[in-house]
């Protein structure tokens, strides 16, 4: 039983002593969160070429499309983004992405970062004149 109390004392010593640390920092205000925002008004404004502009040729996007239950997605070129973007364009009408959330960037302790953007996009079908709202999140 003793040894039992003295192991039950150093492990709860061993997970309260654990010293918290950051790994970067979170900007409420950044330039990236700009760049951010002029894409939402380039998309509305049904500009894929604008929008292809702020990305390198070699980006890979992640979560266009539908997929398979089960299956993991591929990545898409920007070519392919491009195309997907265009095709909203070309079949919806009234396009118009508002934040949900405030967008925050996240300066990781390596320097690498990333923007987080929550969006609620409302459109409209060309062919049947619905109205569609769509929830969406953007790490770029």
């Amino acid at each position: 039983m003793k040894k039992f109390l003295i192991a039950l004392l150093f492990i709860s010593n061993v997970a309260f002593g654990q010293k918290a640390s950051q790994s970067g920092i979170i900007y409420k205000k950044h330039s990236d969160i700009e760049v951010m925002r002029k894409l939402a008004a380039l998309y509305e404004k049904g500009d894929p070429d604008g929008m292809a502009r702020f990305y390198d040729d070699k980006a890979q996007f992640i979560g266009m499309g539908r997929y398979v239950s089960g299956t993991t997605p591929r990545s898409r070129t920007l070519t392919e983004a491009k195309e997907g973007w265009q095709n909203v364009i070309n079949n919806w009408n009234d396009l118009k992405m508002t934040e949900s959330q405030p967008p925050v960037a996240l300066e990781y302790s390596d320097g690498a970062l990333v923007v987080q953007s929550w969006w609620t996009i409302s459109l409209i079908n060309k062919k049947t004149g619905k109205k569609a709202t769509v929830d969406m999140v953007l790490f770029d």
